[in-house]
């Protein structure tokens, strides 16, 4: 009897306790969790901008027999500039650092009839002209990413390629000179320095567009020249003192995606 009794509780226990497990609720484990993806400038990169230009040029002419001042002026100019850029940066931090390089066409190019206005002889007959008909630059990056901005400054090797005329479109005769018409044109590429700063904003990880402002100076070169209206017995030095500034826009892609997460390892 008493056996009977203990299988019975037994079996009853055993039905009761399947049945609770079975009112259970049920849970799925919970996913892993994975950090997001941590954005960052550095990878190689490549770009076009365009932008706006103008350009300083003192121009100084002297006598080659004795290095008389004949006259002094300034060619100024303006124009649009655009060109590819390409280059590579290095985050550590908020620290950017990297070295780009550009290449661009101009449109920066001036002719000047009245040069030396204070010299009838000169400034009324002989006519100058410069052009820039592409320029260039290697150049250093550094900056300060804060998020997806990044503040920075640049500098560098600047070269262009620089077109000087020099043409004198008319005989000039009277008692003292006698100087038909003729032309000279010079052709060379002049190397300087750059420095600017800029903004860049990535809108995504591959995407970002920038503004920058540069300064940049081709330094002083002179040319030579046969005679001019004021002294046809001379030869002419034709020095000019070259420097530019711009303001560019720009967009680039960079190559890559993000970097991968940080996980900490026990």
């Amino acid at each position: 009897m008493f056996r009977h009794i203990l299988l019975s509780t037994a079996a009853v226990v055993a039905l009761s306790t399947a049945s609770f497990a079975a009112d259970l609720p049920t849970h799925k484990a919970p996913a892993p969790y994975v950090p997001a993806p941590i954005f960052t400038w550095t990878g190689f990169y490549v770009g076009a901008q365009v932008g706006a230009g103008w350009t300083k040029d003192k121009v100084s002419d002297f006598a080659a027999n004795n290095g008389a001042l004949l006259g002094t002026g300034n060619l100024d100019k303006s124009g649009i500039v655009g060109g590819l850029h390409a280059g590579y940066n290095m985050q550590t931090g908020s620290i950017v650092y990297g070295l780009e390089a550009d290449l661009e066409l101009s449109g920066l190019s001036k002719t000047s009839g009245a040069l030396f206005a204070g010299n009838a002889l000169v400034g009324g007959v002989y006519s100058f002209s410069q052009k820039i008909d592409w320029q260039g630059s290697v150049r250093g990056r550094l900056g300060y990413a804060s998020g997806p901005a990044l503040f920075y400054v640049t500098g560098g090797l600047a070269f262009a390629n620089v077109k000087n005329g020099y043409s004198n479109p008319i005989n000039f005769a009277n008692t003292a000179f006698a100087v038909g018409a003729g032309s000279y044109s010079f052709s060379s590429v002049r190397t300087g320095w750059t420095l600017g700063a800029g903004l860049e904003y990535a809108f995504n990880n591959n995407w970002s567009a920038r503004i920058e402002y540069r300064y940049t100076d081709f330094g002083s070169f002179t040319n030579s020249t046969g005679a001019l209206p004021v002294t046809m017995w001379s030869n002419e030095n034709i020095k000019h003192k070259l420097t530019e500034q711009a303001v560019r826009v720009g967009i680039t892609y960079k190559f890559g995606g993000p970097a991968g997460p940080v996980v900490a390892r026990y």
